[in-house]
């Protein structure tokens, strides 16, 4: 079995306004197991107390998360920006508002080394609420 250890995955979080969800998603991101990981939040001028929150997670985060703000021209100017910063082999992208689900990047590095013509993977999706709760799935094909 191939493991996923091994190979430097970045991950990038473009965000605006997201105090109410950008801690959860963090977490989610940075809780992520058998994976050497970096996480970039591209933030383009909160006013919401996002930075704040930003500034103590990266105070935790053992050097795993980096973060920039400052304007940009929306998310995917912002995504951009983050990628130009990434130093990992395989890069995920995750918006504020979203959450991955325990070993999705193990799984995500494992499904990419596994075959070599593969570069792109992506999972099932579930909508969520506010409170975490599962909505039911998001259609991906």
């Amino acid at each position: 079995m191939t493991t996923a250890a091994g190979v430097p995955v970045s991950i990038v979080m473009p965000a605006l306004n997201q105090a109410g969800f950008i801690e959860h998603a963090i977490g989610s991101v940075l809780t992520q197991a058998e994976v050497a990981l970096e996480l970039i939040v591209m933030d383009g001028g909160s006013t919401d107390g996002t930075q704040a929150l930003l500034s103590r997670l990266a105070g935790s985060a053992d050097g795993r998360l980096r973060w920039v703000s400052e304007a940009d021209r929306g998310p995917a100017h912002a995504v951009n920006k983050a990628l130009a910063l990434c130093r990992g082999e395989v890069i995920g992208w995750l918006n504020a508002d979203d959450l991955y689900l325990p070993g999705a990047v193990a799984r995500a590095v494992r499904a990419l080394t596994q075959d070599p013509h593969c570069w792109m993977v992506y999972g099932q999706a579930e909508h969520i609420d506010a409170c975490g709760r599962a909505l039911g799935h998001y259609p991906t094909r």
